[in-house]
């Protein structure tokens, strides 16, 4: 994305076409006036400018539409679009695939005590850990209040169960330090898992099961994970 300016001699028409077809930015006719070539050179810099910033200024629109701006994770709008292809991927495929429905157990009675602040560095630490338990392949969200979805590719349901596992003794072994005047918080978490079973599943059907899965564990008592729909 550099900008290039050309310096040609008076009579070279030839390289300054050749150039100007290569896609240099502008030109100076050679004897080169100061003035001009400041005056040309700081055009340029201007555009390159005014051009990065335009470009930072997409990418970052692109990345707020897909992403949770508290926690940094992906946002539901990515999560379904990109979970479809990925449930039909591993059909197609005949991989195995699994998806973990999460949610913080209490948490209404977190923002309720301590406030809302607090309750936010709480789903900000929570994501962090959650990142630091997957995978690259793997991809987690978070799609709503404290409600986040973990989809693990080339998973079966026996492996996501170890690995839910994992994650809920992650969160409820280390109390958080999210700010609270009364110290460090007890944070669990209750963790559902669905997988692929046939052919005929989509996104939906799992999602289903995986909700299912965790109501079921928050019956149960909480602070713990279930992969068998109630």
């Amino acid at each position: 994305q550099t900008p290039i300016l050309i310096v040609v001699a008076p009579d070279d028409h030839q390289r300054l076409l050749r150039a100007l077809d290569m896609g240099v930015n502008d030109y100076l006719i050679r004897p080169i006036d100061k003035q001009e070539l400041l005056a040309r050179a700081n055009t340029q810099i201007r555009r390159c400018r005014y051009t990065d910033q335009l470009r930072s200024h997409v990418q970052a629109t692109m990345e707020m539409a897909v992403t949770d701006p508290l926690t940094g994770l992906y946002n539901r709008r990515y999560m379904e679009s990109q979970t479809s292809a990925l449930v039909e991927h591993a059909i197609n495929r005949g991989k195995a695939l699994s998806i973990l429905a999460l949610d913080v157990d209490h948490f209404k009675s977190v923002n309720d005590e301590h406030g809302h602040a607090v309750g936010d560095r709480v789903l900000q630490e929570l994501a962090s850990r959650l990142k630091q338990a997957i995978r690259n392949i793997d991809m987690v969200c978070r799609i709503g209040g404290e409600e986040f979805v973990i989809v693990l590719p080339n998973t079966s349901a026996d492996v996501a169960a170890k690995i839910a596992d994992r994650m809920r003794r992650s969160v409820s072994g280390t109390p958080f330090n999210a700010g609270s005047q009364s110290g460090p918080l007890t944070v669990t978490v209750s963790i559902g898992v669905a997988a692929v079973e046939s052919a005929s599943d989509t996104m939906e059907s799992i999602m289903k099961r995986a909700d299912e899965a965790l109501y079921s564990a928050k019956r149960a008592g909480r602070n713990r994970v279930n992969s068998t729909a109630a």
